[in-house]
């Protein structure tokens, strides 16, 4: 189980139990280090520690050992107390038992000490009496091996106790800038405790002698891949530490608190989607969460299952949900009066005044309230007691656009004030801004839009490198090429966000007529040509289609995707009726394109527009990033036109005005969208095109450089 153990950017192992017989866990939540030595303090762990132990008792835990800086009655989290943690979870823990087990802190790499690693580097979590290496030893004094954790873990499964460890730190930042303000890394250097991170002398990695498989079960969760930094953010303003949270250990804790009756693999999905939340700040986004294991399909903690809306608990007309739950200020929520009322049984609407890390004060709003993120609704008084229960039905529209401050891709440092593409985009930004509608800016703190210097032009994405590669849309330092290219990202941002800030999940409460299904058919990427091998992209992926069939299986959130993969659309009447199935797909370089098929009556599938084939080294030029796509259904209206977005959403120049004129009728589409966005119920009529019910989705990927995918795969070093 060597490869599981894979920890330090790691951050996240579940294991589950169809039936457990207790649930004990240790929280590990390490803030305060020696700063002498330059290993910094960190804010964010007491604070996941002390979240996941509410939690974990709203869960129904036996027994919770907590190891933490700054909680009351806790042991400090040195070596020694954490092993000891460990142990004593061996001692005690037993067969059908699941082990919940929370490391929050600091983590690093030192050079492998027994062969084991292919890259010949260990990852090591950093305790509280960490220490500085003695000159030339290459070890970190009592830091956690990922050999020792791995043997602490495997003694608690040879009890026959399923293992459930969650990881909150990092090991690894190449390829990744300095965070933005509100965010920080948890990760050091390892030059600063004195090592050396190469290659261990070891000719051959020795395999591990663990014994025969234990009984108890392990499966892993990582908050953020190799090439990328595990990170805390300041969900409130401010530097105060009550503000911070690991990232992922929040949005983990978040869905936890919210759901019931989820599998691993749902609850990852959730938190997946959660973590690409535009309430984040935008260099938090720059993380991408994974896992692997082998029981991503039980059900987490058991429980019975249960089914619909994400509702909050109001308390004294506070809402038990905040920053840490996606939500923002300005945000319309519907109040009921039981958790499980119909969707539509509300009983009035309130608006967030003030969103915390983990709260919010509620004030009642009149039903035309409009969620504006620089404009609060009227105080209408305070949420009837009766009030017990909140769903968000509207989230607020920001009308500016944020780009990151331009950053040198090869030296990490922002452009400098008088760097001649810096001030072509300063002109650029003028430009557009003295146009009417969204404004553009840059936000060091909370940006929308990542931008990078990096082969002699600037690339523009939600995140705008991967790996050693930029991605996105790439403009040369011209201000009127920057202009075009400034609106078209506009443009995309604009529809993106009315169509997110709409976004819904079918439910048993609110379920959508129509049922859609996404496919990936993945290419294994032995069958692809390598980077720069010139082979035209149409020749490659023939080729690689007909050298073996691959099953399609449902697209995953958040999927990695790559040259000559492969996507299709299907949408399947529910009930009797028509609907009208739009799809909104905003590619990586924010070309917006639109599909539309009307759906009626429910005896066949019907494909919405044609299979996507992705590509990064594309007919038309290099096209790898971040992806979005959105399914938008609604009923059709009596003696009405359909509600068919071809040809009037477009953003590039070769796909506008397919349909003849796009004037009128786009307006009237943009307006249709913006009353959904602005509309705080999610029943009744909606502009003049009276859409009775609207349902959408969003889906989201990246399409992976070539030579990062290679590399990923095995086939090249990155």
């Amino acid at each position: 189980m060597r490869h599981v153990l894979w920890l330090l950017c790691a951050c996240f192992l579940v294991a589950g139990s169809v039936a457990r017989a207790e649930l004990r866990a240790l929280l590990v939540g390490v803030s305060d280090y020696d700063n002498a030595i330059g290993l910094a303090d960190l804010r964010g762990p007491v604070n996941d520690i002390t979240l996941m132990q509410r939690v974990l008792t709203e869960r129904g835990a036996d027994q919770i050992t907590v190891l933490a800086d700054g909680i009351d009655g806790a042991q400090r989290p040195t070596r020694t107390a954490v092993l000891d943690g460990f142990a004593a979870l061996a001692a005690s823990a037993g067969p059908g038992d699941l082990v919940y087990i929370h490391l929050s802190g600091h983590g690093t790499r030192q050079p492998d000490q027994n062969g084991d690693e292919t890259d010949g580097l260990d990852e090591v979590f950093l305790p509280a009496d960490t220490m500085r290496a003695e000159p030339g030893s290459n070890a970190i004094p009592n830091a956690l091996t990922d050999d020792e954790i791995g043997a602490a873990l495997l003694a608690i499964r040879r009890t026959g106790a399923d293992v459930w460890f969650v990881m909150d730190a990092c090991h690894s930042g190449s390829g990744t800038r300095a965070a933005a303000v509100g965010t920080a890394a948890r990760y050091i250097d390892p030059a600063v405790l004195g090592v050396t991170a190469r290659e261990s002398a070891l000719a051959e990695p020795q395999a591990e002698a663990q014994g025969p498989e234990p009984a108890g079960r392990l499966l892993a969760f990582y908050a953020a891949q190799s090439t990328e930094v595990a990170r805390e953010v300041a969900y409130d303003e401010g530097d105060g530490a009550e503000a911070w949270y690991g990232l992922f250990t929040s949005k983990l804790a978040a869905r936890l608190e919210a759901a019931q009756g989820l599998s691993y693999r749902q609850l990852f999905q959730a938190v997946l989607a959660d973590m690409n939340d535009s309430t984040l700040p935008g260099g938090a986004r720059l993380q991408t969460p994974l896992w692997e294991g082998d029981f991503v399909d039980a059900q987490v903690f058991g429980g019975a299952d249960t089914t619909g809306l994400r509702r909050f608990a109001i308390r004294n007309g506070q809402l038990d949900a905040g920053k840490v739950h996606g939500l923002a200020e300005g945000t319309i929520v519907g109040l009921v009066d039981d958790a499980a009322a119909p969707v539509d049984a509300l009983i009035g609407l309130a608006q967030l005044r003030k969103a915390k890390a983990t709260s919010s004060t509620l004030a009642l709003v009149a039903p035309d309230c409009v969620p504006r993120a620089a404009e609060l609704c009227p105080d209408m008084g305070r949420v009837p007691p009766e009030a017990r229960f909140a769903q968000v039905v509207a989230r607020p529209v920001d009308l500016v656009v944020r780009l990151s401050p331009p950053v040198d891709f090869a030296t990490g440092a922002v452009l400098a004030d008088g760097d001649p593409a810096l001030a072509a985009l300063t002109a650029a930004l003028a430009a557009v801004n003295a146009d009417d509608g969204t404004r553009m800016t840059i936000d060091p703190a909370q940006f929308d839009i990542d931008v990078i210097w990096a082969q002699g032009a600037l690339w523009f994405g939600p995140r705008a490198s991967i790996g050693a590669s930029p991605v996105g849309l790439s403009v040369g330092p011209e201000a009127e090429a920057l202009a075009d290219a400034l609106r078209r990202i506009r443009k995309a941002e604009e529809l993106a966000r009315l169509l997110t800030s709409v976004t819904t999940k079918p439910s048993i409460l609110s379920p959508s007529p129509v049922d859609v299904a996404v496919q990936l058919t993945n290419v294994p990427v032995d069958r692809l040509e390598p980077p720069g091998s010139g082979v035209a992209p149409f020749d490659e992926c023939m080729a690689a289609y007909d050298a073996a069939p691959t099953e399609p299986s449902d697209l995953p959130p958040a999927a990695e995707l790559k040259q000559c993969d492969q996507l299709s659309f299907t949408a399947t009447g529910k009930v009797a009726g028509a609907r009208d199935v739009n799809r909104v797909h905003i590619d990586a370089k924010f070309c917006v394109h639109a599909d539309h098929e009307r759906v009626e009556g429910t005896a066949f599938p019907r494909r919405i527009g044609d299979g996507m084939i992705l590509c990064s080294d594309c007919p038309d030029g290099y096209s790898a990033g971040a992806e979005r796509l959105f399914v938008v259904v609604t009923e059709a209206a009596d003696n009405a036109e359909p509600l068919n977005l071809e040809g009037l959403v477009e953003t590039c120049a070769d796909q506008t005005g397919t349909r003849g004129s796009a004037g009128g009728d786009a307006a009237q589409v943009i307006d249709f969208l913006s009353g959904l966005a602005q509309r705080p119920g999610t029943r009744g009529s909606f502009g003049a095109m009276s859409v009775a019910d609207v349902w959408v989705q969003r889906y989201d990927w990246q399409v992976l450089p070539k030579p990062e995918a290679f590399a990923r795969a095995g086939r090249l070093s990155k």
